[in-house]
């Protein structure tokens, strides 16, 4: 089945112009617009509908050098990078000097997320002083039973919870700006009624710009039940556009397209021997998405039982920012 003619993709020499269910996706080809480095993929929970506790891919750090290589080749683009996949970066005893060499790139954006089990004192206070532009800590439930079924692990589901509080404490107190951080929620079955509750009540803690917001469910390409998800999945099947403008690097430095090759199923080139922009434009790359444009999904590798690509088309964004809803909200409210 051919998803949409060709006379619905435009080219410039830059950019790449989709137009995907109502959205219009523009798309710079020479590089993705958002890449996740692996620093780490050692975690200290096993959350429910994650797929890192299954992993046979050594649990290992980023090689100094290679980090360094990635981001001297990531300073050249106007590109948005998470230096986290399927680790928590705080496990890694180096993060901050890896952020710091970061810093000094100055790269045009980079973040890194956490479940906040590790965000004691003295790493919120690193967090605060390094030169991050976005943080986000990831919570499922403001219930400490809850928390701890859905992320359980080595922590104390009660003192992540009071972690997540003194991070905002500490950081509304310093009146900084940056990094601007999150406080998001996974829209699971499992906590479903409490989403509402948890939007509003960290709603009067942050301080703008930070926000609150919720992620998605994400099946990791089928990996993981569909039983958590609150959401259906569309009928009509259309191009992941996570090919055209997402790429993952792993710890080891393989690169991969998307969540769904979290154990590397599918690996697009080595970032050990070639650069991202070569791995970007090259063959593995460009056939795999002329297989997507002509709806041929069954001919690609793990693609064919994914449905994770419905996260970012029709009426359903994988992201929700509860805060920018709250504040419409209250706009509304004092006009009338």
């Amino acid at each position: 089945m051919k998803v949409f003619d060709a006379k619905e993709i435009r080219e410039t020499e830059d950019l790449l112009f989709f137009k995907i269910g109502d959205r219009q996706q523009e798309i710079y080809k020479g590089f993705p617009l958002v890449i996740a480095v692996e620093t780490t993929n050692h975690c200290n929970q096993k959350c429910m509908g994650c797929p890192q506790k299954d992993m046979t891919r050594p649990r290992q750090l980023m090689d100094h050098k290679l980090f360094k290589k990635i981001v001297d080749e990531l300073a050249k683009y106007e590109v948005r990078t998470w230096f986290h996949f399927m680790g928590e970066p705080l496990t890694n005893p180096q993060i901050f000097d890896l952020l710091e060499y970061a810093s000094g790139k100055d790269l045009n954006y980079f973040g890194i997320s956490s479940n906040a089990t590790l965000l004691n004192k003295d790493n919120i206070e690193k967090v605060l002083n390094s030169e991050l532009h976005r943080f986000e800590i990831s919570l499922d439930s403001l219930d400490p039973e809850l928390q701890g079924q859905l992320r359980p692990g080595s922590c104390n589901p009660k003192s992540t919870i009071e972690n997540a509080h003194e991070f905002f404490r500490i950081k509304n107190s310093r009146g900084q700006k940056l990094p601007i951080s999150s406080i998001a929620i996974r829209e699971l079955r499992e906590n479903a009624h409490e989403i509402e509750n948890f939007a509003a009540h960290w709603n009067k803690i942050v301080k703008e710009p930070d926000f609150v917001m919720s992620i998605r469910y994400d099946s990791w390409g089928g990996h993981e039940s569909r039983e958590h998800d609150i959401y259906e999945v569309p009928t009509k099947r259309l191009p992941c556009m996570k090919l055209w403008n997402t790429a993952i690097i792993l710890v080891d430095g393989r690169l991969v397209t998307c969540n769904s090759m979290f154990d590397a199923q599918v690996v697009m080139g080595d970032t050990n021997t070639s650069s991202i922009k070569e791995i970007w434009n090259g063959r593995e790359y460009q056939e795999r998405r002329q297989k997507h444009i002509g709806g041929q999904f069954d001919l690609v590798s793990i693609c064919a039982e994914c449905d994770d690509w419905c996260r970012e088309i029709q009426d359903v964004s994988h992201y929700k920012n509860w805060t920018y809803q709250h504040h419409r909200a209250r706009g509304h409210e004092k006009k009338a």
